[in-house]
């Protein structure tokens, strides 16, 4: 039998990796979130935050309650749709600092990714209004948690070759956790005069006062 060279193009060609199907499948993702984010603000801001459930947020953006729950774990979680994208900020710049740096040092110069939290100037201010109206422990108790928990898993993975490393990393995760409530009482106590992360970065500057010799 003669060996043919030629092949039929569809046995060879392959497709690229980043196909439209997949594409079109993330942009359906990424709506439905929105959807579900813009949802639950309009509800906030309609009905305040305690007076809404998971299930009007999820009749409001027209899906079914356990599709609330694969894009967002709580409804406090949906209360910080951008958290992910700040925590990853955070990250990014906290280990492009140098490695042999103090974790502190290093995380003061990198929670300019706070920044983003405020991006969206009108949703961030009620929240904070939500926060100080409503005294909902849960709502301001989230954040207080997820931070200090993202903290403590960077320390750790940058200084994991320590033998104090796992020391460091909880106590630099409990000063950012202190950190954070002391700036949102303070931020209630004072008439929210001054922007809270501002109030947060003049806590942590303090706390960097405090330890110097």
């Amino acid at each position: 039998m003669p060996v043919t060279l030629w092949q039929p193009v569809a046995t060879i060609v392959k497709m690229p990796t980043g196909t439209p199907t997949s594409s079109l499948r993330q942009r359906k993702k990424d709506a439905t979130e929105k959807a579900i984010a813009d949802a639950a603000w309009e509800l906030f801001e309609a009905r305040g935050y305690t007076n809404t459930s998971i299930n009007d947020i999820a009749e409001a953006a027209n899906v079914a309650p356990r599709t609330f729950f694969r894009y967002f774990p709580s409804k406090e979680a949906v209360a910080y749709p951008e958290f992910d994208a700040m925590s990853e900020s955070i990250r990014k710049a906290f280990f492009a600092r140098p490695a042999d740096e103090p974790p502190l040092a290093s995380l003061l110069a990198s929670f300019d990714a706070l920044a983003v939290m405020t991006e969206d100037e009108q949703r961030n201010q009620t929240r904070l209004a939500l926060m100080k109206q409503e005294r909902c422990p849960a709502l301001a108790d989230y954040f207080r948690k997820r931070m200090p928990e993202a903290v403590e898993a960077m320390v750790l993975e940058r200084d994991g070759d320590r033998p104090d490393a796992q020391l460091r990393a909880r106590l630099t995760s409990g000063i950012v956790g202190l950190v954070i409530q002391t700036s949102q009482e303070l931020w209630k106590e004072t008439g929210s005069a001054e922007p809270m992360q501002d109030v947060g970065h003049r806590c942590f500057s303090m706390v960097a006062d405090l330890i110097t010799f």
